[in-house]
């Protein structure tokens, strides 16, 4: 169920093993969205570390919303995905998966697995940011503050990187 938290802006954590994809994705997102708070993590094992961080460390801001590729070395989308909807602390945050497969088993597992969508990796930047706007809408709930032309919150946030780059 969509919850609103006007007191800080939404954080969006991308999860994919290729760092000029994930590059591209933060650019598209802070060109549309500025007061989105965007988190990286470059593979699977990297991921799940950040989230298990994040209910511990008031500096590690929970996501209200995940973009997950499924092809990773190491971890795969798939066990992220399972190991995120089978943990009661971080089941509930939205997770889209974001793959190059347009793949109707990876589709209907990953579903079954519990994500709330699946969508094939953009050429289209629009495309993408209405994606993310789609979807924060829909999981997250209306923010009147996360499309703001405002820092997110100060001078470094929203531009954490994965330190396991």
């Amino acid at each position: 169920m969509p919850t609103t938290r006007p007191s800080r802006p939404i954080t969006i954590l991308l999860v994919d093993d290729d760092r000029d994809f994930r590059t591209l994705l933060r650019d598209i997102i802070d060109t549309g969205c500025s007061r989105a708070d965007v988190r990286e993590a470059s593979g699977g094992a990297a991921a799940l570390e950040y989230l298990r961080r994040s209910l511990s460390d008031p500096q590690t801001p929970r996501p209200d919303l995940i973009y997950l590729d499924l092809e990773m070395p190491g971890l795969g989308g798939q066990e992220v995905l399972c190991a995120i909807k089978s943990d009661p602390a971080l089941a509930a945050i939205p997770v889209v998966i974001l793959t190059g497969l347009d793949d109707d088993d990876q589709r209907r597992l990953a579903l079954q697995n519990g994500a709330q969508g699946y969508t094939i990796k953009p050429s289209e930047p629009r495309h993408f940011l209405r994606t993310v706007m789609s979807s924060v809408s829909r999981w997250v709930g209306p923010r009147a503050d996360w499309r703001q032309d405002q820092p997110a919150g100060g001078d470094q946030a929203g531009r954490e990187r994965d330190e396991n780059e």
